[in-house]
């Protein structure tokens, strides 16, 4: 049975995740801000909660968001997984080129077979999970209509959210992908940063999606 001493040394250690949390958020939203600025785009366009739902609304004026009974504590920790949608642009020769970012805090659901959302006890261990970016990027041919887009059910798809997925080039309703894989540890300073980035970009280019400089 937990006592009361167990109980205070536990929340001091929430309270240092809690300082933690921000700190690699803060990080995150840096780092994030440095790619989209090197790859010419002026800002972000948004971003997107996964694994869990946005808090929502309420009626209340004096309470404005929603809490009910058996919701998910996962829906109180937004940056577990995000998606920065970095924007689309049109190239010379008619293309259309979307990216995103997808920020992997933990990947220890997505590294096990049967793992349940809520029971973390069934994720695989920190040691055996990563932290991780999935850039995305799709191309959609001037001819081509509708662009496919489908990223919910890319980020949610074991196989790529996993630590060991390197990188993979989709072709769909002729529109062409691209998804490339980075541990977060990749991005410790700016020159280690570029490095990466000079990655994704030739990935990129060999493999006819994008030939794209850095600014």
């Amino acid at each position: 049975m937990e006592n009361i001493e167990e109980l205070k040394e536990a929340l001091c250690d929430v309270r240092r995740a809690h300082r933690i949390i921000y700190s690699y958020q803060a990080r995150m939203l840096d780092l994030i801000k440095f790619i989209s600025v090197k790859l010419n785009y002026t800002r972000i366009e948004g971003a997107t909660k996964y694994f869990s739902n946005d808090i929502r609304k309420g009626r209340s004026e004096f309470a404005p968001l929603q809490i009910f009974e058996n919701m998910w504590a996962w829906d109180f920790i937004y940056p577990y997984l995000m998606e920065y949608y970095i924007g689309e642009k049109k190239e010379e020769n008619g293309d259309w080129i979307a990216l995103s970012i997808i920020q992997y805090s933990d990947t220890g659901y997505f590294e096990m077979e049967g793992a349940s959302h809520t029971k973390i006890d069934s994720f695989a261990s920190e040691e055996n999970s990563a932290s991780k970016l999935l850039f995305i990027i799709e191309k959609k041919p001037q001819k081509v209509k509708n662009s496919v887009w489908d990223i919910k059910n890319i980020v949610m798809d074991k196989e790529y959210a996993s630590k060991n997925f390197k990188f993979s080039v989709l072709n769909k309703n002729e529109c062409r992908q691209g998804l490339y894989s980075f541990p977060i540890e990749r991005f410790i300073d700016e020159k280690s940063s570029l490095q990466a980035l000079q990655e994704f970009l030739d990935f990129c280019r060999n493999n006819d999606i994008v030939d794209w400089k850095m600014v």
